[in-house]
Formats: structure tokens, C-alpha cells, sequence
């Protein structure tokens, strides 16, 4: 379990209401990664919904001829693993911690329960994510364009 004021702090958090946080707060616990650990791979069961407190993780594509293509960098506040949230639940990425990284990990199963008995909370989780996938879509285009 996390406290709901540290859950708060973050803006995917802050509209939330005060029993919604402590929902949260009670399917969340904290976690560290070294520096070159990996987080998630790509097709990994999304089984927690993670937001980063402090370090980098690198967000990475394996191309077709298995290399790693780094396409961003997360940093404190954002989130990771949104896949928990959208069927059929599977990571779509890499994720490797780029420093030492500690993170709010968030069960991912009670996550989608609690979303499916409140709708405003699932609405508030699935703007956030919905957002999060328009920039990294940005950043994706951004991307191809320089190459």
C-alpha cells in the first residue's frame, strides 16, 4: 500500500476523489529497478499499471530484425505499462530502467475492477492514457520524419 497524498502529487491522480485515492492506494506498492534492469518486455502480461516517482526508463520497439530501437524516455510523473488497462492487456513495448527507477506499481486485475465499478475513475484513468498515447504518437511521427 501507497498513501493517497502520494498519489495525488502526480496529475493523473490529482482530480481524483479522496475515496478514489484510497482505492488506489490500498492495490499499490512501491518498487525499485537498477539502473539497466528491464522493467516489462513486449508481450508481457500488463499486469501492473506503473507510474514513475524518480529515475528514466527508456521506452523500446523490437524492429523486425530483433534490434532494440529506443523511440522515449520517461521520467518522474509519467506513466507506464497502459496496456494494463486495454484489452488484451499485453505490454507493446520494452521498458529498461535508464537510471535507478522507483515506481508506483498498481494491480493491474483490481485496477480494471475498481474501473468497472466506477465509471468516472475508469473515465479519468482511460483520459490520462488517452493522452499519453497522442504524444508518444507525436513523438513517433516526430521520429520517422528525421529519419
Amino acid at each position: 500500500m501507497v498513501s493517497p497524498e502520494m498519489l495525488r502529487r502526480y496529475p493523473q491522480f490529482a482530480d481524483m476523489s479522496e475515496e478514489n485515492l484510497k482505492e488506489l492506494a490500498m492495490i499499490a506498492t512501491e518498487r525499485t529497478f537498477a539502473a539497466g534492469e528491464v522493467l516489462f518486455h513486449e508481450g508481457d502480461s500488463a499486469d501492473q499499471f506503473h507510474v514513475i516517482l524518480s529515475g528514466e526508463v527508456d521506452i523500446q520497439y523490437t524492429l523486425g530484425s530483433g534490434e532494440c530501437r529506443t523511440v522515449d524516455t520517461l521520467v518522474s510523473g509519467d506513466i507506464l505499462c497502459w496496456s494494463a488497462l486495454v484489452a488484451p492487456y499485453k505490454d507493446t513495448v520494452n521498458g529498461t530502467a535508464t537510471k535507478d527507477t522507483h515506481v508506483v506499481a498498481i494491480n493491474a486485475g483490481k485496477l480494471r475492477e475498481l474501473c468497472a465499478e466506477d465509471s468516472s475513475l475508469g473515465y479519468l484513468l482511460m483520459t490520462q492514457v488517452v493522452r499519453l498515447l497522442a504524444h508518444r504518437l507525436e513523438i513517433a511521427r516526430v521520429q520517422l520524419a528525421a529519419t
